[in-house]
């Protein structure tokens, strides 16, 4: 029975894949621990509905969607620092802002 637990293990990449787990899973525990705690709790659907219409200019025109996708998460979260910045308006009400529009 644990020999089908190692047994996987004897291959490169799944050594590979197990390592890049857990690696992802520590950081993703402290991104998401320090998202909370700054009140941005937000930002994960925030960006995910903010690359969808990204990916969709970016097919559209004929250019790599992983692209577009990029630019549009990263000008949402532009965005949503510009809003902060410029107004009292405070960072849970921007993202929801920028998450509606």
């Amino acid at each position: 029975m644990i020999n089908l637990l190692i047994e996987p293990l004897s291959f490169e990449f799944m050594r590979l894949a197990l390592l890049a787990a857990i690696l992802l899973g520590i950081l993703c525990a402290v991104v998401g621990t320090y998202l909370i705690v700054q009140g941005m709790g937000l930002l994960g659907d925030v960006i995910a509905h903010a690359v969808l219409p990204g990916l969709a200019i970016a097919f559209f025109f004929g250019v790599d969607i992983f692209i577009g996708a990029f630019i549009s998460g990263t000008c949402s979260t532009f965005v949503i620092a510009w809003i902060q910045s410029q107004s009292r308006i405070k960072v849970d009400v921007a993202m929801a802002l920028v998450f509606s529009g």
